[in-house]
């Protein structure tokens, strides 16, 4: 999957009109779809619970229809993978395999050098580095080499930078008792298992500038020293684990923070990742509708970094509904894009509408280089009853517009429909019951919009224009 283009066509600058707008579209058009359309992949964990089978059916109807990649919550990590020393379990693992091969998913891999979930038996060597050497490297070749050819990309090594200020972080495990040439090492042996696997080093607040005082300005010198010396690195994974009152871009940790180091990196020839995303509020709070909608228009501003940057190809969310959601270790609530019961939230429709009205730029040397008239309206004729584009699958409902008139056939009969008028932000225009299969524009101004009719259980979704 690669991509070709490089800026937004069209940028939505405003929230959408909440989880209402996402019945229409879903039917027919996904976030998988459309992703696979832009070239990216776009994804959510498995949370831990699915695989124990503790998630309701639709848990697994949302994941695999709206996602093309999946990464395990848990269980690919060295405590689950490597309980006890020398004795590996893949059981989950390839559960979560299979069930992304069944559905044609990408499958990312975490994580394999990590100080934390590490097993008790592995600190029993912190004082003997050429056995914890040993160790690590037995570790990487053992579970690389099991899902080799499956697994597309792993996190090598996570979160090995210090969260206080610019160094190495001296408390892991692995750093006390190797020192930071295991993190150069990890690279070289799951390369050496694994050639075709992107290799990542993964982190968190990697969106708070490019700075040598930050994370990310330490982290890039270092990318620099390993595309130097031959360290098979490939890609960064930016976790992405924000507040709501901290992703203004006047603010430290902000989308054009983590757009700059995109940039920095493409120099290298380097990807970014966007792989543990939530954007959470602090708990205790109440959230109201303004509140979730400015968190789908930040959810939007990270995805045009992976839809705009050539270099970056991965959108991936920790997590599907807020029920399931590790925020609350972080004080944090309702930061994902489904709610307590899995029903869409406005940063999925954000999400959803971005990735439908995103337009690569088109090749300079093609684009058509006649001075128009700016001044000058187009007076293109257009048949006020042609649908632009219908969003969802057939059913009995149809719709069409004839001058200033919504008509609606396919009622079922003595009920009443529910009609909504959108602009192409998502942002509501006009609502209004038809009950006898027509609606009145005629106070609408001209223009495109999206309207949907809502009859009992149905939903039918087009755009029109209105002249």
């Amino acid at each position: 999957m690669k991509k070709t283009h490089a800026l937004a066509g069209l940028v939505l600058s405003t929230a959408l009109f909440g989880a209402g707008l996402t019945n229409a579209f879903a039917a027919d058009e996904t976030l998988r779809s459309l992703a696979d359309k832009n070239g990216i992949y776009i994804g959510a964990i498995l949370n831990s619970q699915w695989f124990g089978g503790g998630l309701p059916g639709n848990y697994e109807q949302i994941h695999k229809s709206q996602f093309n990649i999946v990464v395990a919550e848990n269980e690919m990590k060295f405590d689950a993978t490597e309980p006890q020393e020398g004795r590996f379990n893949y059981n989950n693992g390839d559960k979560m395999v299979r069930y992304a091969q069944q559905n044609g998913m990408r499958v990312r891999g975490h994580a394999l050098a990590w100080h934390s979930q590490v097993p008790g038996w592995v600190n029993n060597y912190k004082n003997d580095k050429q056995k914890l050497l040993k160790v690590l490297k037995n570790h990487i070749q053992n579970v690389v080499g099991h899902w080799k050819g499956k697994v597309a990309e792993w996190d090598v090594v996570n979160e090995a930078i210090s969260n206080n200020e610019p160094q190495w972080r001296t408390g892991s495990v692995w750093y006390q008792g190797i020192g930071p040439e295991f993190i150069d090492s990890a690279f070289v042996w799951a390369h050496a298992v694994d050639p075709d696997a992107e290799l990542c080093y993964n982190d968190y607040n990697l969106e708070q500038g490019v700075n040598p005082k930050a994370k990310a300005g330490f982290l890039l010198e270092q990318v620099k020293r390993w595309v130097k010396n031959g360290i098979p690195i490939h890609c960064v994974g930016s976790q992405t684990h924000v507040e709501d009152t901290t992703t203004d871009k006047h603010f430290i940790g902000s989308p054009d923070s983590l757009r700059s180091l995109a940039k920095e990196l493409a120099k290298l020839n380097v990807k970014l990742k966007i792989t543990e995303l939530d954007i959470g509020f602090k708990s205790g709070i109440n959230v109201s509708k303004s509140d979730l909608e400015r968190q789908g228009q930040t959810f939007r501003q990270y995805l045009d970094i992976i839809l705009e940057e050539p270099n970056a190809d991965t959108y991936l969310i920790w997590g599907v509904s807020d029920k399931w959601s590790w925020l609350g270790g972080l004080n944090r609530q309702k930061g994902l894009i489904y709610d307590d019961n899995l029903k869409p939230k406005p940063a999925f429709d954000s999400i959803l509408v971005r990735l439908q009205t995103y337009e690569p730029p088109k090749d300079s040397a093609k684009a058509d280089s006649t001075v128009k008239d700016s001044t000058t309206k187009d007076s293109t004729a257009l048949d006020p009853g042609q649908s632009i584009k219908q969003f969802n699958a057939p059913n009995s409902l149809s719709l069409h517009v004839a001058g200033r008139t919504l008509f609606v056939t396919g009622l079922a009969s003595k009920t009443t429909a529910k009609v909504d008028l959108l602009d192409l932000q998502g942002r509501p225009v006009y609502s209004t019951n038809c009950i006898n299969g027509t609606v009145d524009l005629s106070n609408i101004a001209e223009g495109l919009y999206v309207v949907r009719v809502q009859n009992g259980s149905t939903n039918l979704t087009k755009r029109i224009s209105i002249k």
